[in-house]
């Protein structure tokens, strides 16, 4: 003999405009009234919108806006990649923070004689800014700061590597989609970094 199953009772959901508690008539159901589903459509309605003109403000950013924005992210990953590393040039750890901060991406080759090489990497390390300033500690002395960055490359990276940046090399020319696409893999590159980097941090007790 059969047993008719007990209807289960609906759960109630949370209304997404009024948080209210409602019991829905359908899983799909994210609001508790016309009013409130009228709201939900209408912030859909307002999200395509600022999406649009994202999208818009994007499409006519001039090169140079995107070139900026594209080594702003590149120049971040790598300070944030050589975190605890000291400077390049000088050695310096605990530089004095300026207005600017202590630190910047300082470039081997720089990227007014090398804009080819402005996103490489081996080419990018943290530097204090009073060396990528040209004014570092090694200034006035035996060594110059270029001097002693090379030297100091050459112990992080290896000659054959510092061979191959001072080798020649073909003229770059990005196009606005590749600056676009620059920009956003540092970002995430700088997002993972970080993600990976809290993942490792012991417990704090």
């Amino acid at each position: 003999m059969k047993t008719s199953k007990t209807p289960q009772a609906k759960r109630k959901k949370k209304c997404k405009v009024c948080h209210q508690r409602f019991i829905p008539r359908s899983s799909t159901q994210v609001a508790c009234s016309l009013p409130c589903a009228l709201g939900v459509a209408l912030a859909k309605t307002e999200k395509r919108e600022r999406k649009r003109l994202r999208d818009d403000r994007e499409r006519i950013k001039p090169r140079g806006k995107l070139m900026a924005e594209a080594q702003t992210a590149f120049n971040a990953f790598i300070r944030l990649r050589d975190e605890g590393l000291p400077c390049v040039s000088c050695g310096i750890l605990n530089p004095i923070e300026g207005p600017g901060g202590a630190w910047d991406c300082g470039h081997y080759l720089t990227r007014g004689a090398h804009p080819e090489l402005r996103f490489n990497e081996d080419n990018a390390h943290r530097q204090c800014k009073k060396c990528n300033g040209g004014a570092g500690n090694w200034s006035g002395k035996s060594h110059t700061v270029q001097q002693e960055y090379r030297e100091q490359l050459v112990r992080r990276i290896g000659i054959e590597r510092v061979a191959t940046l001072e080798g020649p090399h073909n003229a770059e020319h990005w196009s606005a989609d590749d600056l676009r696409a620059i920009k956003l893999k540092y970002r995430e590159m700088s997002r993972e970094l970080k993600k990976s980097r809290r993942c490792e941090d012991p417990p704090r007790l």
